[in-house]
């Protein structure tokens, strides 16, 4: 057998997995999700091992919709981090065997601590388990068992419980009507964030090249080059308005068609006019209009229509 129809197999397992405890959602789920919206606290996540990595994801993808969220490893539970979970979180405990010692342990010493008070969901495999039993709500993410040639080895286990996860991240998105505005607030870093959030005066380059329509070629792409923009703004001599813009596409495009290049200058690889943007435009505003021109680079100008940077593709997306 080739090594990749054993991969094959495995993706055919854990998909098989997955459509199972699918079949098995009931309104267990929909209890959970008006547990969430009621809670006043966090979602705190205990676990160890595997199951913690995967509590881990599930807690960060929460976090992400502004859902405050965080992980508790069982192990450190007994050595300070009982103190980190109040009465009126909600807590999640993460064992597919439901028989977790470390995790059981923690489980009864937050309830002596909290009582009643607190509320605990578990996400296990075993639905007659000492967690599953005991909790407020348990959640059956089990599996028939696991794909590795062992049998032992969290596979399809952590698999279904990391899609359990998402989704109850795509279901608390809809409960809220999450959206891209939204998700870019609580990630002002990201690509999402830059394009929805920032706007054009951000990012945009301020220290600008200019020439004047007589400069001679190779002082053109000398100027080109040293400002790294990928574009140069041509100027009037006289007037010093700007008349168009000089971009290194515009020069490999006009190149051979030019006579006597050594004695070319500006006015023969120049655009008559640019596309610009107003510098309060959003990020996403100066992407589309690229998109729209099929060009890379944009000028800005300000509420008086007077140039005050250049902002390319790179600056909207990285």
């Amino acid at each position: 057998m080739d090594y990749y129809e054993i991969a094959q197999k495995v993706f055919a397992q854990e998909s098989d997995a997955i459509t199972g405890v699918a079949a098995r959602l009931d309104d267990h789920f929909d209890q959970l999700i008006e547990m969430i919206r009621k809670t006043g606290g966090r979602l705190i996540f205990i676990g160890i091992g595997k199951s913690e990595i995967i509590a881990q994801k599930i807690a960060a993808s929460l976090s992400s919709i502004g859902q405050p969220s965080f992980v508790i490893d069982a192990a450190n539970a007994y050595h300070g981090d009982l103190g980190r979970v109040a009465s009126d979180d909600l807590v999640f405990f993460v064992s597919n065997s439901g028989e977790t010692q470390e995790v059981i342990r923690t489980f009864f010493a937050l309830q002596a601590i909290h009582g009643e008070a607190l509320t605990t969901v578990s996400l296990t495999g075993a639905p007659q388990s000492t967690l599953a039993t005991n909790t407020t709500l348990a959640i059956d993410v089990g599996v028939d068992e696991e794909v590795d040639v062992t049998g032992l080895a969290p596979t399809a286990s952590t698999t279904a419980t990391l899609v359990f996860g998402d989704a109850l991240l795509v279901v608390l998105e809809k409960v809220r009507q999450f959206d891209k505005e939204n998700f870019a607030q609580f990630h002002p870093g990201g690509n999402i964030g830059r394009m929805l959030l920032q706007r054009v005066k951000h990012v945009m380059h301020t220290r600008l090249p200019y020439v004047t329509e007589d400069t001679p070629i190779n002082e053109v792409i000398y100027r080109i080059s040293d400002f790294g923009l990928g574009i140069t703004m041509v100027r009037n001599g006289q007037t010093h308005a700007i008349t168009g813009i000089v971009t290194d596409g515009d020069i490999r495009k006009k190149f051979l068609d030019v006579p006597q290049v050594k004695r070319s200058q500006a006015s023969d690889y120049m655009t008559r006019g640019f596309i610009s943007i107003n510098q309060e435009e959003r990020n996403q505003a100066a992407w589309q209009k690229m998109a729209a021109y099929s060009i890379s680079n944009l000028i800005v100008e300000d509420n008086d229509h007077q140039v005050v940077g250049v902002v390319t593709i790179h600056d909207v997306l990285e």
